[in-house]
């Protein structure tokens, strides 16, 4: 059980955080903090607290309440709220918070607190001590480091102090050829139809999935399934989400919940098979992978393999395109989309993604609905 101490103060976001864990390995240990000294109290009562939430915009020495807090527990997971946008803050002012606190999740408030984000960070729980004892080595040299010259004799020992803290900068760096060249960038999208695995007597496949939580992928998913049965093809769409969302659709289409199926078994009987996947990645804010979400049946992501067409849902708000970059810079992910595969959006997608030459809509706009046309309709 995932152990939570909160310290929202003006924001009232707990009790919906409590709905949403009813049924998850997480619990808030105390009620929602009101001040400093209540949370330093209950985190001294329990020291060994997996996650603390505190929100630091209301607070005046952040750096001393800090300190306080991981003077007291070591491993916990400190989760800073800080006010603005992530773009208002230069990277050294939250490198400074890792470097001193052991802190590596930051939620910025600037648009309202994302509750997908905050339980994300949450289903991390505590650091490990390994990360307690990387952080602490560079306070502990730091004296050493000031005045190599004054001490000859220890030269070699200085060396190999400053190695430490470089190899943890160094771990940055494997990002940068990432975005310099993705796979994926070789790969222009083409004005021609891209639709795979698809033969005369078998049906289409159409894949979706979310790169959160509530980007719409079973919205989407119906959306197509009408669609598409309006204009003259047997369409079947199956759930395999974990919620029974199909059972209150009545339209054209075919719907279905279910935990697994078999392609073969469709294949002749409708022209479209349209398959909602949910969301199978737990990705921070950052951008950082940490498995596959909780209760997902990793074998549904072979579906993947076996459609014409592979949706990726994402919203375009600044805390959510780097779990969309993950997979267009991820090497394993990068490697196998291809123009089959297209990334939708709330609004128009975001200009940072541009550069990376893969099929991007805005999910409502005239082009993307065009596009659907012109793979299914225009035989």
């Amino acid at each position: 059980m995932i152990s939570v101490i909160s310290a929202f103060y003006s924001q009232a976001i707990q009790d919906e955080l409590k709905k949403d864990i009813e049924n998850q390995d997480m619990a808030f240990i105390c009620d929602d903090c009101a001040n400093t000294v209540m949370l330093m109290m209950e985190i001294e009562k329990y020291p060994n607290v997996d996650v603390v939430l505190v929100n630091l915009s209301e607070i005046k020495n952040t750096d001393a309440h800090l300190a306080e807090i991981r003077s007291v527990s070591k491993t916990a997971r400190i989760v800073p709220i800080i006010s603005g946008l992530r773009k208002q803050y230069v990277q050294s002012q939250l490198d400074g918070y890792r470097k001193r606190y052991n802190i590596e999740d930051i939620i910025f408030e600037g648009k309202g607190l994302d509750k997908l984000e905050i339980l994300s960070i949450m289903n991390k729980g505590r650091l490990t001590v390994e990360q307690e004892i990387k952080e602490e080595i560079p306070a502990e040299i730091s004296k050493p480091i000031e005045k190599p010259v004054e001490i000859p004799a220890k030269t070699s020992d200085a060396v190999e102090t400053v190695t430490k803290p470089e190899i943890k900068q160094k771990r940055k760096k494997p990002e940068k050829p990432k975005r310099e060249k993705p796979p994926a960038m070789d790969i222009k999208p083409k004005k021609k139809k891209v639709l795979q695995h698809r033969s005369a007597d078998k049906s289409s496949v159409i894949s979706l999935f979310g790169t959160t939580h509530g980007a719409g992928i079973t919205n989407m998913t119906a959306s197509l399934a009408e669609y598409l049965a309006g204009n003259g093809k047997r369409v079947i769409a199956f759930n395999l989400s974990g919620g029974d969302e199909f059972k209150y659709i009545s339209g054209q289409a075919q719907y279905r919940d279910v935990s697994s199926f078999d392609i073969s078994e469709f294949e002749k009987d409708y022209d479209v098979i349209l398959i909602d996947l949910g969301t199978p990645y737990r990705i921070s804010s950052g951008g950082k992978y940490s498995g596959f979400s909780d209760g997902y049946d990793y074998r549904n992501i072979e579906f993947l393999k076996k459609s014409s067409l592979q949706i990726v849902m994402s919203l375009s708000d600044a805390w959510h395109i780097k779990k969309c970059e993950y997979f267009l810079t991820d090497e394993q992910w990068a490697g196998q989309i291809s123009n089959s595969y297209i990334f939708l959006f709330d609004t128009e997608p975001p200009k940072s993604l541009q550069k990376y030459a893969v099929n991007q809509f805005n999910r409502n706009s005239q082009s993307f609905a065009e596009e659907i046309a012109r793979l299914f309709l225009l035989e």
